[in-house]
């Protein structure tokens, strides 16, 4: 897939290379050959696949970590001060607002709070819900 990717963004930059007037400038003036243009974007493949290759890291760890990561539907419920909410301080005497998480399902959440899981380390447990396996490497 990476491969034809590169290849369809090799023939792209084929199609917009410099005009030969522009182009030729750095080779005394004529324009540069068959065999330079493909040089060239043999040089700027490999920059390409490079690239490519630096980002497989990053996407696995983004992988595992969207692999762990679930949110939680929370709710507010009660005011400052008001009628409504839940009791707190000496006594019970004031009111407060308070999260709840919001499971009856019925319309949603106001928030969505981010959660990952409890385990150390999480990315063994992640790995095998997603029916991965687990390298150190």
């Amino acid at each position: 897939m990476s491969r034809a990717l590169i290849a369809a963004l090799a023939c792209t930059m084929a199609a917009v290379v410099a005009p030969p007037a522009v182009a030729g400038e750095g080779s005394g003036g004529r324009a540069p050959t068959l065999r330079e243009r493909v040089d060239d974007l043999q040089q700027e493949i490999d920059s390409l696949t490079e690239d490519i290759e630096d980002l497989g890291e990053p996407v696995e760890e983004f992988d595992l970590f969207d692999q762990c990561a679930y949110t939680i539907g929370v709710t507010q419920y009660g005011t400052w001060g008001g009628v409504t909410g839940f009791y707190f301080g000496p006594g019970g005497m004031g009111r407060r607002p308070a999260l709840a998480m919001d499971m009856r399902g019925f319309g949603r959440p106001q928030y969505d709070f981010l959660a990952f899981p409890g385990e150390e380390p999480p990315s063994i447990e992640c790995n095998e819900d997603a029916g991965e396996e687990f390298t150190d490497g």
